[in-house]
């Protein structure tokens, strides 16, 4: 395998605009992790990157498949931008199109065009998240990704979060079980380090909604998400700070649960974060940190895949778990789409051992009963 695609090996990325650098430059450092820049025009943010002694590794996504005006697959890549990242010292992305569901024709010139590169060059592939609705074009996506042995970089679009759809979950973890290439993650959430833990090769979480998601094109006005929210590590998942509130005052009995101990909050709640001096900026580090964290957690203590597994569905089901906790404390608080989809869709391999990593809060509320 290309050293470059090495480095790549179970890490959880940082996605981002050249404009968060500086923040994301720290984050890389404090947890080894690499940074993925979402930019047409990356040269001036990789040398910025490398004058500061930043080791870890550096992909750049060019971005032509999202908004109003991304192209098609069909119009092809440039073999021009990913010459310009290997002079950068960097392994190339492609600047793929959009794939519209079953387009074929155009997944294959994305493909083709990785495959003709000198050097190794990693196909991005902007999927609908339709690609993964039948078997029949789920296992031509497959098929076509072996048949050109270049490395994919999944990217899903979808309304809401792909990940919350139970046939993409089903699509997704067939996929990195039949590859026989390394198999990266990019624009995603909470759900990257599902599917680290099912074998993708690198995932990356975005620092914004709108590099966490690739949403489909909206007649009218753009796709918009109202209010802030901030990620709570008990429920593993965003809320918006007036939910937060009477989550956290109308719980007495499960209250040690909503202290967070990241390097953000210190011991307090993720409420708090709404009153810092830069609200965003505080709740994009405590997720950062949180979901940099958890994914660390898993790969330190999980040796194999099975195991990597089984702590990723146990960290699903306990936060689904603690859903039902705030239910019976009279707070209407609807269960994340997909955290259940990922306890339908897999089975914990390992459900009589001890998990693996416990998690913080176990010690506190009991177990599911199996």
């Amino acid at each position: 395998m290309d050293h470059a695609l090495e480095q790549l090996a179970g890490k959880l990325l940082i996605q981002c605009r050249p404009s968060q650098l500086d923040a994301v430059l720290e984050l890389g450092r404090e947890h080894d992790t690499g940074i993925v820049l979402t930019s047409t025009a990356p040269e001036a943010a990789v040398r910025y990157l490398h004058d500061r002694q930043f080791t870890g590794p550096i992909l750049c996504d060019a971005d032509r498949y999202s908004g109003n005006r991304r192209i098609s697959a069909g119009s092809g890549t440039h073999p021009a931008w990913c010459r310009r990242q290997r002079e950068s010292g960097l392994l190339p992305l492609t600047d793929s199109g959009y794939l519209a569901p079953r387009n074929l024709t155009g997944l294959r010139t994305i493909l083709r065009s990785a495959a003709r590169q000198p050097e190794p060059a990693v196909a991005v592939l902007p999927l609908a998240a339709r690609w993964f609705a039948t078997a029949a074009i789920a296992t031509a996506l497959v098929t076509e990704i072996n048949r050109h042995a270049v490395p994919v970089a999944l990217v899903l679009e979808h309304g809401t979060d792909p990940f919350g759809t139970q046939f993409v979950v089903r699509g997704v973890i067939q996929l990195l079980e039949a590859s026989v290439v390394p198999v990266l993650l990019l624009r995603c959430d909470l759900s990257a380090i599902g599917a680290l833990c099912h074998s993708a090769h690198a995932a990356a979480m975005g620092t914004t909604s709108s590099l966490r998601h690739l949403y489909p094109i909206r007649a009218g006005r753009p796709h918009l998400v109202s209010g802030d929210s901030v990620f709570v590590p008990a429920l593993l998942g965003y809320h918006k700070y007036e939910t937060c509130r009477r989550i956290f005052t109308n719980t007495p009995a499960i209250d040690q649960l909503w202290p967070c101990a990241c390097m953000v909050c210190e011991g307090r709640t993720p409420l708090e974060l709404e009153h810092a001096d830069e609200p965003k900026a505080a709740a994009f580090l405590h997720s950062a940190h949180c979901l940099l964290g958890l994914s660390a957690e898993i790969a330190s203590h999980a040796a194999t895949r099975e195991q990597r597994i089984s702590a990723w569905h146990e960290a699903c089901s306990h936060a689904l778990f603690v859903h039902d906790q705030v239910t019976e404390s009279s707070v209407v608080l609807a269960k994340p789409r997909n955290l259940h989809a990922w306890t339908v869709v897999t089975a914990d391999p390992l459900p009589w051992r001890e998990r693996i990593p416990a998690q913080p809060v176990s010690e506190s509320v009991p177990s599911t009963s199996r």
